[in-house]
């Protein structure tokens, strides 16, 4: 699994090599009672195979010993499983195309590993609420291009990522991924003859089949959940860079929290880095690499080719992974945010009275004209103290005496909507 051990959730379970294997055998089995029920083959030959079909009896050592002989995957499976059914062995796999073993476990696996990344994301959306609500009026300074805008408030930001949130949490919601397929080797149910034993298998595992396949299931499906997956990881990236910009020196309005015997540099001592959530944009970017991959194997041949196998083989695991581990890693960064409100205080005020010259340009937009009012702001933002440069101007004099002008630089008297913008999001 390359180096996903370090990126570890339960889902490397759900995707591991024995599991796959075990998922393998359920399948086949399943197969075969359908096949006896519906009078293909006898009840002694599926007593057997339901006896022997499970990994006490066929093992993954055997089937890779095969495979080293026969260069395919499910065949060396049918063979191991064949092995230990004797005389009802040719039973195994009747019907069968590879990809109805396999497109039907990996159902299984990506219905799994979409319940508990959804769980998980719940409780992101959950601790977002509470950040949210909690500084739902704290004022802080806007940022547009880095530089400080106009006032807003930290409900704001935060109620702004939990829209997001919310968001994607839906799109995932919205990628029906519990599909199996048992419909032979174009999807034409040639070998079976009926649908039914389609219908059979996947209800043994709750899952639907699509309307139509080929020899797979339109990788249309599987696009559009990793397309999913790369949106959650891009609305998690985008609130982690906010932390870190945050996070900043010069800033610092938001740390993430340091544990006692953490260390941010083996060098510099001091160092107190966002390395978590610079670990969650890093992942990000993985997963959305995924989905150019998963957009070209919608591209098969005919009615298929082999070229999604290779890489289905890496990007289903680990898009589900990853995606996994940056929202639980994001639960425990949020859960332990510190806000800094001496530093955000601070911020708030710094431009002296410009971080509100908005406000100010509107009020004398009635008096002298929007684009004079905002020309001669501009010029006076390039004082050093612009509230002290405003009470000096003799123009805005003849319209403002210094306690007006106090209340409209204020930046607590100019957040606008933001409070009844939190309580409606949070439906307060």
């Amino acid at each position: 699994m390359l180096e996903l051990d370090r990126y570890k959730t339960p889902l490397n379970e759900v995707f591991s090599e024995q599991k796959k294997f075990e998922l393998q055998l359920l399948v086949e089995k399943e197969l075969a009672d359908a096949n006896f029920k519906l009078g293909k083959i006898p009840e002694e030959a599926n007593k057997v195979i339901q006896e022997r079909c499970n990994p006490k009896y066929v093992k993954l050592t055997r089937v890779k010993e095969i495979e080293k002989d026969v260069h395919h995957d499910v065949m060396s499976l049918v063979y191991a499983i064949a092995e230990q059914c004797g005389d009802y062995g040719g039973y195994v796999h009747l019907g069968a195309t590879s990809y109805d073993i396999q497109d039907t476990v990996r159902g299984i696996q990506l219905t799994t590993a979409k319940q508990q990344i959804l769980e998980d994301l719940q409780k992101t959306i959950e601790i977002t609420k509470e950040l949210t609500l909690k500084h739902k009026n704290l004022a802080c300074i806007g940022r547009t291009h880095g530089i400080h805008a106009i006032p807003t408030t930290y409900g704001m930001k935060f109620g702004n990522f939990l829209n997001e949130l919310i968001i994607a949490k839906k799109a995932l919601e919205d990628a029906i991924i519990n599909f199996g397929k048992i419909s032979g080797a174009v999807g034409t149910y040639a070998s079976y003859g009926t649908q039914e034993i389609e219908d059979i298998v996947l209800s043994k595992f709750n899952l639907k089949r699509q309307p139509i396949t080929t020899q797979v299931i339109s990788r249309v499906v599987h696009a559009k959940f990793i397309q999913s997956l790369a949106l959650i990881v891009s609305v998690l990236e985008h609130f982690a860079k906010e932390i870190r910009n945050l996070q900043r020196t010069e800033i610092d309005e938001i740390r993430e929290s340091f544990e006692g015997k953490q260390v941010g540099s083996s060098t510099m001592a001091q160092k107190r880095n966002p390395e978590k959530s610079e670990r969650v944009c890093g992942i990000a970017r993985v997963v959305r690499s995924y989905l150019q991959p998963a957009m070209e194997n919608i591209c098969l041949e005919h009615e298929r080719d082999l070229s999604n196998s290779s890489t289905e083989r890496i990007i289903f695991s680990q898009t589900c992974i990853l995606t996994h581990y940056v929202t639980i890693q994001m639960n425990q960064i949020l859960s332990s945010l510190k806000l800094n409100k001496d530093k955000i205080q601070y911020n708030l005020y710094f431009r002296k009275g410009a971080q509100c010259a908005e406000n100010l340009m509107l009020k004398l937009s009635d008096k002298i004209g929007r684009q004079k009012a905002h020309e001669l702001l501009k010029n006076l933002s390039n004082e050093d103290n612009f509230t002290e440069a405003v009470k000096n101007n003799e123009i805005i004099n003849n319209y403002f005496d210094k306690e007006e002008i106090d209340k409209i630089l204020d930046p607590l008297n100019y957040l606008g909507l933001s409070q009844d913008i939190v309580e409606k999001l949070l439906d307060l």
